[in-house]
């Protein structure tokens, strides 16, 4: 069975796109142009890639239960609400191998009858189901792709044979929106929140290079994950944009970095470009912090591969370091230490930020709306931004049972007095 698959691709003028595509053939014709729609508004680049993964997942149910679409379409018929039914399941699940593998991508036609049998023994785990949000997301992908698709073939059809596709075209996909899940807005218990000041010191004392418990052998990367540790606890910033940091970002006389917005920079060679989403900003280091930048960029300048980029973070081989290498980093890290929350994440050193910025806007007596104000201008969000209530459930959570206690408290008074 072809295996569709959602390919990466970068231009040389830096932007990224992406394509769905039989391994070793051409892309999918229609997905192209419908994926070109989002190109032209502006979307991002990973945006797209989600897009392009989803109409993976649909062309491989379709495949799998043998249906061709165009042919279908072609004939003035819609897919069948047993069909669409089966995506909708499918639309559930997890598919970890939607996004195309250069490991296994077929490059030849030579089987390999061992690794065919070696696959063949492994046992097949469970389906893991995605969140409601992704699924959510994933439908309504596929319903507005399929109407696309739909009026695109209809157009070339005869006017009855149009207008009948029209009828079961909307009768079909009105039944696949009602797969579309309602997101719960009010669904917070078990909602990701940052380290707790014990977690926090922990993390920070098994990065240290220094530490008999550091996961890594080699000093260069030692130092380099004890850096990318220290920056996204003390800043906030998200891997992407510590990543998409450049030398000329820090200032080279003062402790400051900035952080800057650069979409489809031709100087990124990776395929995935890691990406700042909120807006330009100034930062700035204690001086100590600074001088472990700066000694990890003196160290840098040693790799021979890195003096010829401008990314500040780099593996020891001196490639600009990937998304992919900031979560293998903390995996890493959660399997050598068992005692680290199994949560742990770059992301969650984000929430961690924002919950130690909490407590000490409290402790220096800060109106919340100055704390507000100046939580966005240190992570670059509008000045009427509310994004902070995401990163700060555990704060506001704990003043809320401070408060509830009280009453509680102030009911246990009344009950004595009762007795």
């Amino acid at each position: 069975m072809p295996q569709f698959v959602a390919q990466r691709l970068r231009f040389q003028n830096g932007e990224r796109h992406s394509l769905l595509q039989v391994p070793c053939g051409l892309p999918v014709h229609e997905v192209t142009l419908y994926l070109d729609k989002y190109r032209r508004r502006g979307r991002a680049a990973n945006t797209i890639h989600s897009v392009c993964a989803t109409l993976a997942l649909l062309y491989r149910q379709l495949d799998a239960a043998e249906v061709n679409l165009l042919e279908l379409l072609a004939e003035g018929r819609f897919l069948s609400i047993t069909e669409l039914d089966r995506v909708a399941a499918a639309a559930q699940y997890r598919v970890d191998d939607l996004e195309e593998d250069q490991s296994t991508v077929r490059k030849s036609n030579v089987v390999n009858i061992a690794r065919i049998a070696m696959r063949r023994s492994k046992h097949r785990p469970e389906r893991r189901a995605v969140d409601i949000q992704t699924q959510a997301s994933r439908l309504r992908y596929i319903a507005d792709y399929l109407q696309f698709i739909s009026a695109y073939v209809g157009d070339g059809l005869p006017r009855d044979k149009r207008q009948d596709l029209e009828v079961d075209t909307a009768r079909a996909l009105a039944a696949l929106r009602t797969h579309i899940p309602e997101v719960p807005r009010r669904a917070k218990l078990g909602a990701r929140v940052g380290l707790s000041v014990d977690e926090q010191a922990r993390v920070i004392s098994v990065v240290h290079p220094d530490s008999p418990d550091n996961p890594w052998k080699r000093g260069f990367v030692r130092r380099r994950n004890w850096l990318i540790v220290v920056l996204l606890l003390a800043t906030g910033m998200r891997r992407g944009e510590l990543l998409g940091m450049q030398i000329g970002d820090i200032h080279p006389n003062q402790p400051k970095l900035r952080i800057v917005r650069r979409a489809d920079a031709a100087v990124d060679t990776r395929t995935t470009q890691p990406n700042t989403k909120t807006g330009d900003r100034e930062i700035e280091l204690l001086p100590g912090i600074m001088r472990m930048l700066q000694a990890y960029l003196k160290e840098r300048r040693g790799i021979k591969a890195a003096r010829a980029i401008p990314q500040v973070i780099v593996s020891d081989e001196g490639d600009a370091l990937s998304m992919q290498s900031i979560d293998k980093l903390f995996r890493q890290l959660r399997e050598a230490c068992p005692g680290l929350p199994v949560t742990l994440t770059g992301h969650v050193l984000r929430h961690t930020w924002n919950e130690r910025f909490s407590e000490e806007a409290d402790a220096m007596g800060l109106s919340e709306v100055t704390e507000q104000r100046a939580r966005n201008t240190q992570q670059g969000w509008a000045d009427n931004s509310e994004t902070s209530a995401t990163y700060t459930r555990r704060h506001v959570a704990k003043k809320g049972q401070e408060l509830a206690l009280k009453l509680q408290e102030k009911l246990d008074v009344t009950l004595d007095d009762k007795g």
